[in-house]
């Protein structure tokens, strides 16, 4: 598909976005999921070179510098980032595949209106008067982001990635699940296959039961699990059991146990 304006090639893939977001998701110890859409946005940027001479009440410094910006066609926000991560002109694509679906956005001011707050804005940034900066290059191209979709426990959550650098936006808004006590009890078990994790275990269960991790506390354990139960307070004893010199405690008795009985 044709566009007009240059597009800035894509080097993160459809393949990978979808990976990514089922890699945050899992991380999040969500075990059920669906995948929703995936589409390719365009946004417009005017992309643009920058030369100032800075000046001292009135004088010339004979300080200079020359940059490149970019300015958002929608949010008429500079990002300076975004522009120092731009390929050459020439590297620009013409086209895209158009094989997804995708949607092309427009600015919301001409090229005309974007240098003149082009000019306010870099005058801003760079701390100089707009009568000594000159504006050259100014260039409208597409930026292409992906926006996709995954339902987590009834609620759909929207990720956006850039399809230049792959960084992903709007993952904080998917909460952690909290692992339950079987998950943790598979964990401690696959921890305990790990060389030396026996003896680590070991000497802090012994530590434990002697008193020395725990000091006092140690011997309050059954009265505060006992204490608990008489109450009926299941989320205090969710938490009591989760605690890992108990969980730890738990899964290696089960083990000897196992072994006991099995050998």
């Amino acid at each position: 598909m044709f566009f007009g304006n240059p597009v800035v090639p894509i080097a993160f893939q459809l393949e990978q976005v979808f990976e990514l977001v089922e890699k945050i998701i899992l991380e999040k110890n969500w075990k059920s999921f669906e995948k929703g859409e995936v589409k390719l946005v365009l946004s417009p940027f005017y992309l643009f070179y920058y030369d100032v001479a800075f000046e001292e009440k009135g004088k010339p410094t004979g300080k200079t510098k020359h940059g490149r910006l970019a300015l958002n066609g929608e949010t008429a926000e500079l990002s300076e980032e975004l522009a120092e991560s731009m390929p050459n002109e020439t590297e620009l694509a013409q086209e895209l595949n158009d094989n997804y679906p995708m949607v092309v956005r427009k600015a919301i001011f001409s090229k005309t209106e974007a240098e003149k707050i082009a000019l306010l804005k870099t005058a801003s940034l760079l701390e100089a008067d707009r009568d000594d900066i000159i504006l050259t290059g100014f260039k409208e191209i597409y930026y292409p982001r992906w926006i996709a979709f995954a339902t987590v426990a009834g609620q759909t959550y929207e990720f956006e990635i850039s399809a230049v650098t792959g960084e992903i936006f709007g993952e904080e808004k998917v909460p952690e699940r909290e692992k339950g006590f079987v998950e943790l009890t598979h964990e401690t078990l696959q921890e305990l296959k790990k060389p030396g994790a026996w003896l680590r275990y070991s000497k802090e269960i012994a530590q434990i039961s002697s008193g020395k991790l725990a000091g006092k506390k140690t011997n309050n354990i059954a009265e505060e699990g006992s204490k608990i139960i008489k109450e009926g307070n299941f989320e205090k004893a969710d938490s009591f059991v989760r605690k890992p010199a108990f969980l730890i405690s738990l899964v290696l008795i089960m083990i000897l146990i196992a072994v006991v009985f099995f050998f």
